[in-house]
């Protein structure tokens, strides 16, 4: 049997911590892309609001309570058994308005493309002084059995997520 001689041993040794580096460089490396990804995540949740007295008032709020922006991929609403490639406010004024007949509704669109910075918040649809007409849009987007909206959305790095109804966490889509 032959000795091992001392150069073997360092260059064992040698190999042993080169990839002990290896390894420890791609684990930081994918430590960082965790970090990176993390640093630019948009987080879109909607909302109910009645800021008015006596329910004079109801909001359907859009916000992204991330700390990145998020661009706006699609928008839908679920009512019955029926999906409508539409946001909030084109459905109120093709589907709620002809049924209820709503009146004084402010509002704002949300289309594929839109970006909703960090922070942000969004009046979708909205009554405000006006008791009668925000009872309806409450009935409509506030009760569980109505609508739900979905949106989905990506990240700066083009991870996709989808917001769905009111107050539920954002779900990655992959």
């Amino acid at each position: 049997m032959k000795k091992w001689s001392s150069d073997r041993w360092l260059s064992i040794v040698a190999i042993i911590a080169s990839l002990g580096t290896l390894f420890t460089i791609v684990y930081q490396t994918n430590l960082i892309r965790k970090q990176q990804y993390a640093s630019v995540l948009p987080y879109l949740e909607m909302w109910n609001s009645n800021p008015g007295k006596d329910g004079e008032t109801y909001l359907y709020l859009l916000m992204n309570n991330g700390i990145g922006p998020a661009f706006i991929r699609e928008v839908r609403v679920h009512y019955g058994d029926s999906v409508y490639i539409d946001d909030p406010a084109t459905f109120t004024h093709r589907v709620i308005k002809p049924k209820d007949s709503i009146t004084n509704v402010h509002y704002s669109n949300i289309k594929t493309g839109r970006l909703i910075p960090a922070g942000e918040h969004i009046e979708l649809v909205g009554v405000s002084k006006d008791s009668v007409n925000a009872s309806i849009l409450r009935r409509w987007f506030a009760q569980t059995d109505s609508i739900e909206v979905e949106i989905i959305y990506e990240s700066v790095y083009g991870e996709q997520w989808s917001a769905r109804g009111i107050a539920t966490e954002p779900v990655r889509i992959d």
